[in-house]
């Protein structure tokens, strides 16, 4: 059984990583989706998961638990929950669109983030196995550092209406 304070830092990671990641993903699908909803919806369907499932790479790879689709479920609910609050903020807060929020992507992303960790498993459990590390105060600090990047240019990118010719 993982001890308390481990599996603390291990559920902060996921966390930092879900805020990270998310607020990464918005910045990379901005101007193509402003540029066209179509395009922002192809990307979101092609680079967005690549991203996300680097980020759940990341937090599997360092889950200490014996039994690692505990540590999936754990994942899946976390990131879930920070997509649900971060989009809610990132449309109806900063952006001021709710009625953006509620497009059938929206919730197939969402059971994308669901199902992500146990598709990794599935499909690369070995490697998740293999390169398992203990969490480094390293790894919270570089994971909050780009989404603290990505969040506060997107803001600016935003609020200034800043565009691409």
């Amino acid at each position: 059984m993982l001890e308390t304070k481990e599996k603390t830092r291990w559920f902060l990671y996921n966390l930092i990583v879900g805020f990270s990641f998310y607020w990464a993903a918005n910045l990379l699908l901005w101007f193509p989706w402003s540029i066209d909803q179509y395009l922002g919806i192809a990307l979101m369907l092609t680079v967005a998961p690549f991203l996300w499932g680097l980020g759940v790479y990341n937090c599997l790879i360092r889950y200490q638990g014996k039994n690692i689709i505990n540590g999936a479920i754990v994942n899946s609910l976390t990131l879930l929950i920070i997509a649900v609050i971060l989009d809610y903020i990132f449309f109806g807060l900063i952006r001021g669109a709710r009625q953006e929020l509620y497009h059938p992507t929206t919730f197939y992303g969402y059971g994308f983030l669901i199902s992500l960790p146990f598709i990794e498993i599935f499909i690369i459990r070995k490697l998740i196995i293999r390169n398992n590390r203990k969490i480094q105060t390293t790894d919270f600090i570089k994971t909050i550092i780009i989404g603290t990047i990505s969040l506060l240019i997107l803001i600016a990118i935003i609020k200034f209406n800043i565009k691409i010719k």
